[in-house]
């Protein structure tokens, strides 16, 4: 069984910790949504649980066509034409494409970017949560979480998992996970 928690606002992170245990005991895997990874660094998640820094894929988020743009194609065409012994200058004016061109252009259009938020947090949480683990059941963590868990409610229930507040009542006291 795949557990995902939304620990968002890191309020319950004791409780969070102790329930990814019981899962990862009962055989199951478990994925912590974090907002501030730091704040977890005197509560560590038992060996085997995945922790997924939101605001860090929040803040790399790019649609295709100014990815393809100002990224793909200029640091491919560098690459093509910077063969052999160019190699090192090459190297270095992608550098600065990426430092002097793009993270400036880039950073000017996030506004753009995240115009919408919900849709972005739905595409990011489907790319980078949902598809390399699909879990069974997402558990809200504390009440910042609540508010990403329903915006993003129909996303979770189209990847076929149940929203809950705990994991405990999916464990048996035995700890085998219920069929």
């Amino acid at each position: 069984m795949n557990v995902l928690f939304l620990a968002l606002g890191a309020t319950r992170k004791h409780v969070i910790v102790a329930e990814a245990e019981q899962v990862i005991a009962a055989g199951g895997a478990a994925t912590v949504l974090v907002r501030k990874p730091a704040k977890w660094r005197n509560d560590p998640l038992p060996e085997g649980a995945d922790m997924v820094d939101f605001s860090k894929l929040l803040r790399g988020y790019r649609p295709a066509v100014p990815r393809l743009l100002l990224d793909r194609i200029p640091l491919g065409l560098i690459r093509v034409c910077t063969p052999g012994p160019l190699r090192g200058f090459g190297a270095r004016v992608q550098s600065f494409h990426r430092r002097r061109v793009a993270r400036p252009i880039h950073r000017r259009l996030a506004r753009f970017y995240q115009r919408n938020l919900t849709e972005v947090q739905r595409r990011i949480v489907e790319r980078h949560v949902l598809s390399p683990k699909s879990p069974d059941l997402v558990v809200v963590g504390d009440a910042e979480s609540m508010v990403t868990a329903s915006e993003l409610r129909d996303v979770f229930a189209g990847a076929g998992a149940r929203i809950a507040y705990t994991a405990a009542h999916e464990l048996t006291s035995a700890g085998h996970v219920k069929g």
